[in-house]
């Protein structure tokens, strides 16, 4: 069993340092979470073995998703940097429809476990499309196009494939292997891709006091990791950052493993991957644990989160105690799931971005979770970032998703303020649009909704200083103007 260290001296908290269970631990508790500004984020794709996936969306004229796409109407190519581009075979396409997708429950009782932003993906119906991965490291900059009429794709326009033992040079171990990366992919989110697939779960408490949780490198990243040798050997750090429910950070715990493997470890690694067993101190986990892998050898690295979604009736009673944050960015949302919120994916966008379509060249660094869009017109000369996301306060996007409930059928008001730009969509049809850079203004419109569920998608981007805003209000048939809480719009039977 492994050793427990004391609370952190820099934080009131009763979570201690992080350890492995199996094998010796070293444990290092740093300070609360990096700050100052951090590099550009780097664009992202999906690596799994040897294949890429890649995530298309396909809309029509009318802005709806197309769901019978073949693998026959996509074509993918490499752009290199010199030369004409490439053609890239298909592998296998496979269409996700999350609004039939069965969800299934974690052992432990519901616990989320994703890594990086979901928002979009968990939304809207798209297309996986897997193609041959190169086999030089580094950044690859792709093409997808169709050959239908009338159809727009949106999709990554880079992948990344991470290091091997034989590709990676002392430049590279000494940029990617540095205590700032591993924090940085634990309370932010990474300065290089991910490229290790690991999951997480809770597995329960181990005598009452601390929580164990289950930490997976999976099988299709085990070429990733840096083994070679007759005698094969895996050093890792681990980082973990602990956010609270209203996604402040509560602690940054650091761990180390250095491990010889056997002839036994070797057997069940295909099977099993590398499984690894942590223990934080609390019998109750935490809201939020980001849990960050990195390999010493290679650079690569593997961010998982472990969230305990809160509840609309915890919400709404923390929403009664804490005051309403105004003159700050965590006002558009916190990293720590809850039910009945919009879903918004955080983009770091380049300085000079002037619409919303900058949206679709950059990858999302983070996904955040609020009931409500209400960010009145403020002043953000002094703001800091979002805890968990980014440090950023200004050339950022949040794209947001949601669905709410309709008991009441009738005519719906909408009324949308922005500083920057903003869109209104429900149910993929656009009421409001006041994109682009601009002080703050507002936009008003009304449709009829039916009984039932309905979606709603609110992209919106704030670009140069010194002011933002981002206020969505709702008049429902017969009733007073407010702004519009996803809580308040749910079947009767959940009503808090």
């Amino acid at each position: 069993m492994a050793a427990i260290w004391g609370k952190s001296r820099f934080f009131a908290s009763v979570f201690g340092a992080i350890c492995l269970i199996s094998f010796p631990c070293r444990s290092a508790l740093a300070e609360a979470a990096p700050s100052g500004r951090q590099n550009d984020a780097a664009l992202m794709l999906h690596v799994e073995s040897r294949e890429v996936v890649l995530d298309v969306v396909a809309r029509d004229r009318h802005n709806l998703p197309i769901a019978d796409m073949a693998p026959g109407d996509f074509q993918v190519y490499e752009l290199p940097k010199h030369g004409a581009r490439i053609p890239l075979r298909i592998l296998s396409l496979r269409a996700v429809d999350p609004q039939n997708k069965t969800q299934q429950e974690d052992a432990t009782g519901g616990f989320r476990v994703s890594s990086g932003a979901v928002c979009a993906l968990d939304s809207v119906l798209h297309y996986e499309i897997a193609i041959p991965a190169s086999s030089e490291p580094g950044f690859h900059d792709i093409l997808v196009k169709t050959t239908r009429p009338h159809v727009d794709l949106t999709f990554r326009r880079q992948y990344y494939v991470g290091f091997t033992t034989t590709t990676v040079t002392p430049k590279d171990l000494k940029r990617l292997v540095t205590p700032t990366a591993l924090k940085e992919a634990a309370c932010y989110h990474p300065l290089a891709p991910p490229t290790l697939a690991v999951t997480a779960r809770v597995i329960g408490a181990a005598g009452g006091n601390t929580t164990r949780y289950a930490a997976v490198i999976e099988p299709e990243s085990l070429g990733n990791l840096g083994i070679g040798g007759a005698v094969p050997r895996i050093q890792l750090d681990f980082g973990m950052c602990i956010f609270d429910a209203e996604g402040e950070v509560v602690d940054y715990l650091h761990s180390t493993v250095d491990h010889q493997l056997n002839a036994a470890d070797i057997a069940r690694l295909p099977n099993r991957g590398y499984v690894n067993l942590l223990e934080i101190p609390g019998a109750e986990p935490p809201a939020l644990a980001r849990l960050a892998v990195l390999d010493r050898n290679t650079g690569n690295l593997g961010v998982v989160d472990v969230a305990r979604p809160l509840s609309i009736e915890t919400q709404t009673e923390g929403a009664k105690k804490k005051p309403r944050l105004v003159g700050d960015i965590r006002a558009f949302g916190s990293v720590t799931p809850g039910e009945g919120a919009f879903c918004g994916d955080v983009y770091e966008l380049p300085e000079g971005t002037a619409f919303l379509s900058g949206l679709e060249k950059v990858d999302p660094v983070g996904s955040l979770y609020t009931s409500a869009l209400d960010v009145p017109n403020q002043d953000i000369t002094r703001m800091g970032g979002i805890p968990g996301i980014t440090h950023s306060s200004l050339w950022f996007g949040i794209d947001y998703y949601g669905k709410f409930y309709v008991s009441s059928p009738g005519e719906y008001f909408f009324e949308l303020q922005s500083d920057d730009g903003s869109r209104l969509e429900i149910d993929n049809r656009v009421l409001i649009d006041l994109d682009g850079i601009h002080p703050v203004e507002k936009q008003s419109a009304t449709t009829v909704l039916s009984a039932g569920w309905h979606s709603i998608h609110v992209p919106y981007f704030q670009g140069p200083p010194t002011s933002l805003a981002l206020v969505l209000l709702i008049r429902p048939p017969g009733e007073s103007i407010r702004p519009f809480n996803l809580n308040e719009f749910v079947p009767p039977a959940t009503k808090p």
